[in-house]
């Protein structure tokens, strides 16, 4: 089985700990160079104490060197423990401020304004279904799309998890860069995405902000001592005159450490950002199959006279996380946080001849109007705005049956199914052209819903409304209480239209609404999130797709407006998971079989993990709310055993041969739940390209 999406999983993982080592050395370094300073100031300050003492008493005897010395060693001391708490406390409030919300922070601060689907500029609506068309097709939510009024062309991705990224693009790439260039490029940030890069790459910004601390501590310094004197009487000068010097000396050295620091923080993102760099090129050839693509873009970026540098004053803080270099990193190259563009070119296209295009004008002389044409309105119905109502603290869902649905989905083939394991963060072409087919053929004001951020969540609860008329009615009735009435409405009309789509669009639609929802004002998202769970509990028979469906929606969205959700690793053995490993094969084993044929399916899925023994839970004891509990806690399992219960799952799935549709997006949403992205199990992804 391939394992290459877990493999960079861990390699980043490294780079991380490789990173956090090169900051702790660092941190030494500063402390004891701040140590070695202080103690001379101490020196100079017990001495001219020592004298002040002296004039002062006719006649007394100065003060013993023991006492300059513990003056020295207090100052010591001071300055290295006072560096220390500088450099960590302002790293680690750093990092806990980008935890939740960091990569829509690094888009804010660079001055990005966030896209809709619905933009009226051609260029944008372009790029818009670009990053929906790549989301889709490697597994993971669509994330917001920042623009950045900046005329270079350069782009970034930001966040700590696949659920929570942020793409942003400059408006020069926007404008100037045709549909298979600006594809290149965000393919590439998207290969980000999925090696692990984001988060290793926002951890490095939160880290190094102690040590660029120390700078500005220092120039607050020596402004402050202008006001140091003031109001007091010449004797009382010549008293102060050592704390004075001490300032001074103790501001030029914070600032001249500082700079030392900032050298050594470009040291550390260029030794650990290089290589990332020629992987994620790579692997956006793998995804768009177009050389010629990613190829056209850094030769695009190579004919600008700035190239892909940016103008803004915050943009020295992501410089390790941009498309191209985005900031001038001095002339020997040694801080460069990417390879040179003729290196990467070369990679790509080894015949490259060396010469740049001239990018003044749009390339090719072509529009750069969208590959294809969709609905860019709004839902008919649709109100503008949404405001929502002050609403009681959401009610915790209770346990619901699990029990089977009937489902005339056809059926996927078992060789796509298996396959979709070893697929997980590696999206090839032929995924990419089948969500571009399936997008086109899919209902455009069902597709127009999602994009719009009032109808984004009539369209939620319209996949949830079931089939049953008794129970639709009972999940209306529950609706007209929880939320206003023309959202009610408007689910009334997207019902049919929902009813009607094929079960493979209803992942993709949540994938694709996310963005619109992660819109909503807290009030909105209370509401929201009451209505939503009203309906599943007024639906007695919620399959294991649709709570699938309501794991992944509410996972993301909990993740931005309810943040305090552990994402760190904290099981590193399945030993200590075996029940919820147990309870998550049981469920899945009695998906679509019965009878001698539930313990069949579950023990070809326990067979994939022969380091333990699941055991089959009792039918009493599967329950949605104990499912909750068990992904929670798989998620935070290592890579490596995340992928292990990836097979066990998709094992325990195929068992009796027939897995139709339903079946293999739950799979994916699993996957999802896992954060580990897995492409659409459907298409024959064997066709030439």
């Amino acid at each position: 089985m391939t394992t290459q999406f877990f493999d960079r999983q861990d390699a980043a993982r490294t780079n991380t700990f490789r990173l956090v080592v090169l900051f702790v050395i660092a941190v030494i370094g500063l402390v004891g160079t701040m140590a070695v300073v202080g103690y001379f100031v101490g020196i100079h300050v017990g001495r001219q104490s020592d004298r002040a003492a002296t004039r002062r008493t006719v006649g007394a005897e100065r003060l013993p060197a023991s006492s300059v010395d513990s003056t020295a060693a207090l100052f010591s001391v001071g300055a290295a423990a006072g560096t220390a708490v500088v450099i960590l406390l302002g790293s680690l409030y750093q990092i806990m401020s980008l935890r939740f919300g960091g990569g829509k922070r690094v888009a804010e601060s660079l001055g990005g304004r966030p896209l809709t689907a619905d933009t009226p500029d051609p260029a944008e609506r372009r790029l818009m279904n670009i990053v929906e068309e790549m989301a889709i097709a490697s597994g993971t939510p669509v994330p917001p799309v920042y623009l950045l009024p900046e005329d270079a062309i350069n782009a970034f991705a930001a966040g700590y998890l696949p659920g929570d990224a942020v793409i942003g693009v400059t408006r020069g790439a926007v404008d100037q860069l045709n549909r298979d260039e600006l594809q290149g490029v965000i393919a590439h940030e998207f290969s980000h995405i999925l090696n692990g890069d984001m988060r290793m790459s926002i951890r490095m910004i939160g880290i190094l902000h102690g040590i660029l601390l120390l700078s500005l501590i220092g120039h607050i310094l020596l402004r402050s001592i202008h006001f140091a004197g003031a109001g007091r009487s010449s004797r009382s000068d010549r008293g102060s005159g050592g704390i004075v010097i001490a300032m001074i000396v103790s501001g030029l050295v914070l600032i001249i450490l500082g700079s030392i620091g900032s050298f050594i923080g470009g040291l550390i993102k260029a030794s650990v950002s290089r290589q990332r760099e020629y992987l994620a090129d790579a692997s956006a050839v793998q995804f768009t199959r177009n050389p010629s693509g990613l190829a056209g873009a850094l030769k695009r970026i190579g004919g600008l006279t700035r190239h892909g540098m940016l103008r803004h004053p915050n943009a020295g803080i992501a410089s390790h996380m941009y498309f191209a270099q985005g900031i001038f990193e001095g002339f020997t190259g040694l801080l460069a946080t990417h390879p040179p563009l003729e290196k990467r070119i070369r990679s790509i296209e080894p015949q490259w001849d060396g010469t740049y295009p001239n990018v003044s004008a749009a390339p090719g002389g072509e529009s750069p109007a969208p590959g294809r044409q969709r609905s860019g309105g709004r839902v008919a119905g649709a109100a503008v705005g949404f405001a929502g109502s002050a609403a009681s603290p959401m009610p915790v869902r209770p346990a619901a049956p699990i029990g089977p649905r009937d489902d005339d989905s056809s059926a996927v083939p078992i060789p796509i199914m298996l396959s979709g394991t070893s697929r997980v963060g590696e999206p090839d072409s032929e995924h990419r052209r089948y969500v571009a087919e399936l997008l086109e053929q899919l209902d455009q004001d069902l597709l127009a819903a999602a994009h719009d951020p009032y109808s984004a969540r009539a369209l939620v609860l319209a996949l949830l409304i079931d089939e049953d008329d008794s129970i639709r009615a009972a999940q209306f009735a529950a609706l007209d209480q929880t939320i206003s009435a023309d959202v009610v409405a408007l689910t009334r009309k997207l019902v049919p239209k929902v009813a009607a789509a094929p079960d493979a669009t209803r992942l993709p639609l949540v994938d694709v609404a996310l963005p619109m929802l992660r819109m909503m004002t807290a009030p909105q998202y209370v509401t929201f999130i009451k209505a939503f769970r009203e309906l599943i509990r007024a639906d007695n028979r919620l399959s294991v797709f649709e709570w699938a469906l309501s794991q992944v929606l509410m996972r993301h969205l909990r993740r931005e407006f309810e943040p305090g959700e552990s994402t760190t690793t904290r099981y590193r053995n399945l030993d200590r998971l075996v029940p919820e490993v147990s309870l998550l094969l049981t469920i899945l084993a009695r998906v679509g079989h019965e009878g001698g044929e539930v313990e069949a399916a579950f023990a070809l899925g326990a067979a994939e993990l022969p380091g333990i023994r699941p055991e089959l839970v009792s039918r009493s004891e599967c329950s949605f709310t104990a499912l909750d509990r068990a992904m929670a806690k798989l998620a935070r399992a290592t890579h490596r055993y995340r992928r292990e219960i990836l097979q066990a799952s998709a094992a325990t799935v195929c068992a009796d041969g027939i897995v139709k549709v339903k079946e293999a997006e739950l799979l994916r949403g699993i996957a999802d739940l896992l954060d580990c992205p897995m492409p659409p199990l459907f298409g024959s992804f064997d066709r030439d390209p």
